[in-house]
């Protein structure tokens, strides 16, 4: 077992990096405390393969003794982040190559401020200024404060890979993405998560409190009438990796979900999707109604607004819309909101195992 030194008494060279926001420093004796109630914080157990149970000794350790050996060795490069005059959190470059990989983690009451980005850009910034040429980031799918990170400083979200990591005997996809020298530490894809109100409903960005409301709906015979290849029977599981998918493909600009949520109690009511997110062709429209809200005028109320959103904020040029024919609501919906007919795709529906033709519509900004 390494000994733990009361100081660290390694190179006093460590760079110390600030932007006036926060500060990187060297660990000291006076972080213990607070990266043990960071290290046990819910949700860094949930979310990394930090020890459990947590004491001071493994604080210790971790500050004093292997960050140093890092530094000593040449083998990583890691920071504590000071920002309002005391501890919030790590981050750390890890690898003797020209590729590297990243780290980070925030004391909870640091959370929520940006420290984290401002962080990043400093680590990643001094490693490409010491030779690193690519930095790589992964996260647990579903680690939605890490994608927020990523995304703010720059990093391309180049794939989900299935089955990546395993954390306290739970397998999991993981996120991955990367970072390149030349690359502007600036957001790649514009992440579309806004929220706005209609007269009874509020358009907002899924949670993963909304889950069992989005089993629910996709569980309900007659969303599986129109919505082909989903899983029998379709678990909370299932329901989650659809609310993770539908977070990384916003975050890569692709698409981009809105909750219909009650006013009132912020209770799940469906969801309205824009699919496929182009500057030429626009996007795509699709939509599920939870069946307790079905016959209120959820979607008559919420789609219109989604698409004034879509043309007048957003700036798209044009929005799409296809359905079976024999569903009567989702083409009732579509004249509505003054989209218009242009074709028939012949027998390109699916609907309970039955094909049929598949109507598209569309729809112009003024």
């Amino acid at each position: 077992m390494s000994r733990v030194p009361a100081e660290p008494s390694w190179s006093p060279d460590v760079p110390v990096l600030t932007d006036g926001v926060v500060t990187l420093r060297a660990h000291r004796s006076t972080d213990v405390g607070r990266i043990v109630e960071m290290a046990t914080d819910p949700q860094m157990i949930r979310w990394t393969r930090v020890p459990t149970p947590y004491a001071r000794g493994d604080a210790e350790q971790f500050a004093l003794a292997d960050i140093p050996r890092g530094w000593d060795e040449g083998t990583a490069m890691g920071w504590a982040i000071d920002h309002g005059d005391r501890y919030v959190g790590n981050v750390d470059i890890r690898g003797a190559g020209a590729i590297a990989d990243i780290g980070f983690a925030l004391h909870p009451d640091a959370r929520g401020l940006g420290v984290m980005q401002h962080s990043v850009r400093l680590a990643v910034d001094h490693a490409f200024g010491v030779g690193k040429r690519v930095v790589r980031w992964q996260a647990a799918a579903g680690n939605l404060a890490s994608l927020r990170v990523a995304h703010a400083c720059g990093f391309t979200l180049d794939a989900v890979v299935r089955d990546g990591v395993e954390i306290r005997g739970t397998i999991c996809d993981t996120w991955v993405g990367s970072l390149r020298a030349d690359d502007p530490l600036t957001p790649k894809t514009t992440w579309c998560a806004s929220t706005f109100e209609t007269e009874r409903f509020r358009l907002r960005p899924l949670l993963e409190s909304d889950d069992e409301r989005i089993r629910e709906t996709l569980d309900d015979p007659v969303s599986r009438k129109y919505l082909f290849g989903r899983p029998v029977p379709l678990t909370l599981e299932h329901a989650a990796a659809e609310r993770q998918r539908k977070w990384w493909t916003a975050a890569r600009g692709e698409t981009c979900t809105w909750v219909v949520a009650d006013l009132a109690t912020d209770t799940y009511l469906g969801d309205i999707t824009l699919l496929g997110i182009d500057e030429v062709t626009g996007a795509e429209a699709g939509f599920y109604t939870h069946p307790d809200a079905r016959g209120s005028g959820v979607l008559a109320e919420a789609f219109p607004a989604v698409v004034d959103h879509a043309f007048g904020v957003m700036g798209m040029r044009r929005l799409t819309m296809f359905a079976a024919a024999s569903n009567r609501g989702s083409k009732s919906l579509a004249q509505s909101a003054g989209f218009r007919e242009f074709g028939t795709q012949e027998l390109a529906a699916s609907s309970a195992g039955v094909f049929e033709d598949l109507i598209g519509f569309e729809l112009l900004c003024d």
